[in-house]
């Protein structure tokens, strides 16, 4: 029996050799949506068009700070219906109108005259982004025994594309303007977006065209219900460190740069580690995944979280004369690696613990709940380095932030789910079923 939530059935009907072709090519269909029909793309040609905008319409700091508040926030607002929305209807109709909608979005940016338009557009296209969430889910429904690794490149993905978007579009707006950097990414997601649902439907399995275009079913992967989940101690106790590494850690990290140029540590240290720090966000990203693949509880996790703590410690004693830029970029590379090794841990979590049935809805809320909190960390923890001076509040607030989230996650027990499929020799897919039954199988 299968059970694979957004993937159809003549998919998994297909045989194991099949089926793993339309696994990997479902799964290259989600990169390139994570990549065009998500919230990088936009989201960091916004960052670029905004300076011209701002010289064009003569719009000051604190209005084009307002725009992107209401983009942030219309985009954590919403991830928790998007998530219900997936739930109940999958994944695939969601990211498709999400990237449509974007799409829409950027070919009406262009027309912008005045900023409350702008504001307007900004917060469809943060609420639209967070379709996005959509490729998770079918990554997750994809694949069973190597769920960690398939969800660490994901992850991997997404910080590259963090990383290179921002310049993509900075030269994009330079070489076509604002406006017709927008036309140009509006006109290529709008192309992408029948692929998206073609693709994510199996496209060559799919017995006819109407099969293509019909709307699934609601999902029926085995787990726990949204309620039950609410009423789970593991889900909040997972919550609570998410809140302390986003809000106190997410604090900390935000006045970093602050702190190591009080030690004598010029803008060039941070730089020269670049190339490392890019090297170890991948491997973060991809060992986390392997790692999980491996392990029956989430206790592992804490290895990441103090190593990240380690990071701040590294931070707090290193200065020009004690240890130098070497010693920095070490630490910069071990934070970047710890860091990254949180991204997939969450979403794997979710699914061990609580199953595939609401697993974009309880995704959302834990997003939703983090966002909130995290735009708090920021402002307090600088506030208070404000009025005290001392930059050791920033390394002390990581350092604490980070061994807390590790406490928490070794409070958790077990894994209550386990994926089992193509590896345990069924052969088509994978039903996500609770550990229990599986060894009395």
């Amino acid at each position: 029996m299968v059970e694979l939530a957004d993937v159809p059935s003549t998919i998994a009907a297909s045989g194991g050799e099949a089926l793993t072709r339309e696994r990997l090519r479902m799964a290259a269909i989600c990169m390139v949506g994570l990549a065009m029909g998500a919230s990088i793309l936009p989201f960091c040609a916004v960052g670029a068009a905004l300076g011209p905008m701002m010289l064009e319409f003569g719009w000051g700091a604190n209005r084009v700070s307002l725009a992107y508040a209401v983009l942030m926030w219309a985009g954590a607002l919403s991830i928790w219906p998007v998530g219900v929305l997936i739930d109940r209807f999958g994944a695939r109709p969601v990211v498709t109108l999400g990237a449509t909608a974007i799409a829409a979005v950027s070919l009406t940016l262009p027309l912008v005259r005045h900023f409350w338009q702008f504001c307007a557009l900004a917060g469809l296209l943060g609420a639209c982004g967070s379709s996005g969430l959509g490729y998770t889910r079918i990554v997750a429904a994809l694949f069973g025994p190597r769920r960690g690794l398939a969800m660490g490149v994901f992850a991997a993905e997404g910080s590259i594309l963090s990383l290179v978007m921002p310049a993509a579009m900075g030269r994009l707006v330079f070489e076509g303007g604002w406006r017709g950097a927008f036309m140009m990414i509006g006109v290529a997601i709008l192309a992408l977006a029948p692929l998206l649902y073609l693709g994510l439907a199996g496209g060559r399995a799919a017995t006819s065209w109407s099969a293509r275009w019909s709307l699934p079913a609601s999902p029926s992967a085995e787990g726990r219900s949204a309620r039950e989940v609410l009423r789970d101690r593991a889900f909040w106790t997972i919550v609570a460190a998410g809140l302390a590494t986003a809000a106190i850690g997410g604090g900390a990290l935000a006045n970093i740069a602050a702190a190591l140029g009080a030690k004598g540590f010029g803008p060039s240290a941070v730089l020269h580690a670049a190339p490392l720090t890019m090297v170890a966000t991948l491997a973060g990203a991809i060992c986390s995944g392997l790692v999980l693949d491996r392990t029956r509880s989430p206790k592992v996790a804490a290895a990441v979280y103090l190593a990240t703590a380690v990071t701040y410690v590294t931070w707090a004693l290193v200065t020009p004369r004690l240890g130098g830029e070497p010693v920095l970029a070490a630490g910069l590379a071990i934070g970047a690696f710890a860091y990254a090794a949180q991204i997939p841990l969450v979403g794997y979590v979710f699914s061990r613990y609580f199953g595939l049935k609401a697993f974009a809805t309880v995704c959302g809320l834990q997003a939703f709940i983090q966002a909130v909190f995290v735009g708090l960390g920021a402002p307090v923890i600088g506030r208070s380095v404000g009025q005290s001076g001392d930059y050791n509040l920033v390394f002390a607030a990581g350092i604490v932030a980070q061994v807390l989230a590790a406490l928490l996650y070794l409070s958790l027990p077990a894994y209550r789910y386990a994926a089992v499929g193509d590896d345990a020799g069924e052969g088509a897919g994978h039903k996500h079923v609770p550990i229990a039954r599986v060894r009395s199988q």
